[in-house]
């Protein structure tokens, strides 16, 4: 747990600070700290079986984020 009086201060804080501590902390953590699930790697298995086996379904990153800009405007 964390220290309560360290929490305090962490809330302490202002958004852009408290965000910015967030920010560090999650930089801080390497790929082998953060848990996947089985439900997750089975997805991610047929996420990428599904991506090989119709390679011509894919879109490149500047088809998607045209798709995304025109979504959000």
């Amino acid at each position: 747990m964390i220290d309560e009086s360290l929490m305090a201060r962490i809330v302490s804080l202002d958004p852009a600070d408290r965000l910015d501590l967030i920010a560090a902390v999650w930089d801080s953590l390497s790929p082998n700290d953060l848990p996947v699930t089985d439900a997750e790697k089975a997805l991610l298995d047929a996420r990428l079986a599904d991506m090989e086996s119709n390679p011509d379904d894919q879109s490149t990153w500047p088809e998607v984020k045209t798709r995304l800009e025109r979504l959000l405007r």
